[in-house]
């Protein structure tokens, strides 16, 4: 095109129907345009991706949502106790209770642990916290019914650390700076290190900005869970939910990740879900046992303890025997 261009512009040049300027003109114009053109193929090729992107989020913004946000802003409170009362909770209209009546008690700065088997209704008890799903029954967060409360400043007052944290297809600072949007690196580097990722911070070529891929898919579990939780440390949350922080890994990951644990429980209220305690009953004052979406018991965990003691010697006292 170029060569053409120059061609033509030279016959009428020397016919003397353009001037010399306009010869330049007319070949840069000839570059241009395949420049404007030439991301027209890829676009093309990404149009069905784009397109089945843009169904899932339209369908999700014309979905009511489940929970009714107050008018008035978000109460202003003091302290952040956390009481529920006789809460209840199902996924349909018409389908059986997840949470039947939890009565349950997490005063400001003590750390519980609700310990349950699959299906018990751990998982619900944190969406019910974080205003995700409607409840009957009451929940009060610093002497105020959660209902009067937004779902963005619920959530800024309880961190939830996921057993599967979800890393989005972006940077690490991205991610953790979804927390906080804007942290600077000094206090991103400050809670990497409360959540035992400075030395993978380190290791990596390009730091913070290293890519962790769609997912996490770049970094291991128990990475996936330190940078979770230093993402809620980012938020700097008065109460802390820690949903199975150690469950699937293997026991040097596992050691890694307890102290981070215990890092990020200093002087905050903590809610801890997992399925057995083990070397984390060290760092819980309570246990709760859940069976059935219901509370069976709250003791001390060093009650707690003792009976699991004596329910696991009895099998090996029976096979004596």
């Amino acid at each position: 095109s170029v060569v053409c261009a120059l061609l033509i512009g030279l016959m009428a040049l020397r016919e003397g129907t353009l001037a010399a300027p306009d010869l330049t003109l007319l070949v840069l114009l000839a570059l241009a345009a395949f420049e404007a053109i030439a991301p027209l193929p890829e676009a093309w090729a990404q149009l069905g991706a784009t397109l089945a992107c843009a169904h899932r989020v339209f369908a999700l913004a014309d979905t009511p949502a489940p929970v009714v946000e107050p008018l008035m802003p978000s109460p202003t409170v003091g302290g952040a106790a956390l009481f529920l009362r006789q809460l209840r909770l199902r996924y349909h209209p018409k389908g059986p209770w997840a949470l039947d009546g939890v009565d349950l008690d997490l005063p400001q700065g003590r750390r519980l642990a609700v310990v349950g088997p699959s299906g018990a209704g751990k998982s619900s008890l944190v969406g019910a916290l974080t205003r995700l799903y409607p409840y009957q029954g009451s929940i009060t967060l610093g002497g105020t019914p959660l209902q009067a409360w937004h779902g963005d400043d619920v959530r800024a007052h309880i961190a939830v650390v996921e057993q599967q944290p979800y890393l989005f297809d972006a940077s690490l600072r991205e991610n953790l700076r979804l927390a906080c949007p804007d942290a600077t690196d000094e206090q991103i580097l400050r809670v990497a290190g409360l959540a035992q990722l400075q030395d993978y911070v380190a290791s990596l070529p390009q730091g913070l900005d290293t890519w962790v891929g769609e997912n996490g898919v770049r970094v291991s579990g128990g990475e996936a869970r330190r940078i979770a939780i230093a993402r809620a440390l980012l938020a700097n949350p008065p109460i802390l939910v820690l949903d199975e922080p150690t469950e699937g890994l293997d026991a040097g990951t596992v050691a890694q990740l307890y102290k981070a644990v215990a890092a990020a429980m200093q002087g905050r209220s903590v809610l801890l879900i997992t399925h057995r305690l083990g070397a984390l009953a060290t760092l819980v004052d309570d246990v709760a046992v859940m069976a059935q979406g219901r509370i069976v018991e709250c003791v001390a965990t060093e009650t707690y303890l003792d009976r699991v003691a004596a329910s696991d010697a009895r099998p090996a006292l029976t096979l004596a025997s």
